[in-house]
């Protein structure tokens, strides 16, 4: 049994002949199957006990007791899907679809503020209908599974000759969301009147999802990257991640109570203990108070009672 996300065709192209190797016979001796994980990193609700799990087996007669197996294990639904390729591509096209899901919103996020409209109201309007589904924008997307299993469905489509052109739009639109925000951020920090090159910003949180200390494939590193590109100073405060995890180029902060002198704080990963942190009391320590919330969770006019010039993904900027 694998549970391992791959790519349509890969448990077995990969069994089959390790197995032939060592004598063994596919339905004589031994039986393969795929039954992919579904978690979700930080969320309680939806461990391996609280999720539905698809089974894919040649053989029928094993499949339905896997599905019994398998029931066991979790209290949601257990189902047998029929073939290998069926189970492995579901858990493909569950990722590939949230992927595009959020390029969608974050290709919005883009637009919207040219047109000189807040997404986040755009998104809530037409949240009303009953059959829209709402998503958020943000700095990009980051982990383990999103960012990487769309290639393997463009990968599977090049090899049968099918482009596959919404999921590679979708990728790019996610991949190059973190240099979209940097180039936002450099025109903020310059209609503030920050000097070219003498900007100092923080972000907030490094880890690619709220509640993990899981820094892989995080956002938060190309936005770095291209803000310290541009001349720009970078320090980050994240209670989940350790120093070795970040960036060398990165100054770390230990303590968020002690940050002073920036021109700049980014909301870059949700985490709880950066969304109620003492926005006042880092607001008053501000070399140039602005804010830009990259995750849309901030409440922006108390920000700006605060003393806070607001600014947020989607949003137009406050500095015109």
């Amino acid at each position: 049994m694998l549970e391992s996300t791959v790519y349509p065709g890969v448990t077995a192209q990969t069994w089959i002949p390790e197995l032939n190797k060592l004598g063994m016979e596919i339905g004589h001796d031994v039986e393969i199957a795929y039954c992919p994980e579904r978690i979700s990193p930080g969320d309680p609700a939806h461990g391996v006990r609280q999720v539905a799990r698809v089974i894919g087996c040649t053989n029928s007669e094993v499949g339905n007791d896997l599905v019994s197996l398998y029931r066991k294990l979790t209290t949601e639904d257990v189902r047998y899907v029929g073939k290998l390729e069926v189970a492995e591509a579901s858990k493909v096209v569950e990722n590939v679809q949230r992927d595009i899901n959020i390029a969608l919103v974050n290709e919005l996020a883009q637009i919207c503020p040219k047109l000189g409209i807040d997404v986040e109201e755009v998104l809530s309007a037409a949240a009303t209908k009953w059959n829209f589904h709402r998503y958020t924008p943000g700095i990009g997307v980051g982990g383990h599974c999103i960012p990487v299993d769309p290639y393997y469905m463009i990968q599977r489509a090049e090899d049968v000759g099918v482009p596959a052109e919404l999921i590679t739009a979708a990728r790019t639109v996610n991949r190059t969301m973190p240099i979209h925000v940097a180039g936002v951020l450099n025109e903020i920090l310059y209609k503030a009147g920050v000097p070219s090159g003498a900007g100092r910003v923080l972000l907030l949180g490094w880890s690619y999802k709220a509640g993990v200390g899981d820094a892989r494939g995080t956002p938060a590193c190309l936005l770095a990257e291209s803000l310290i590109e541009a001349g720009i100073s970078v320090s980050t405060w994240d209670p989940y991640i350790t120093e070795s995890d970040i960036s060398e180029r990165v100054n770390v902060i230990e303590d968020v109570d002690t940050a002073d002198g920036f021109d700049m704080v980014v909301l870059a990963t949700a985490h709880p203990e950066c969304i109620s942190l003492d926005w006042e009391g880092l607001c008053s320590r501000m070399r140039t108070p602005i804010l830009y919330d990259g995750r849309r969770v901030l409440d922006l006019n108390a920000m700006q009672a605060m003393g806070w010039n607001a600014n947020a993904v989607g949003s137009p900027s406050n500095t015109e």
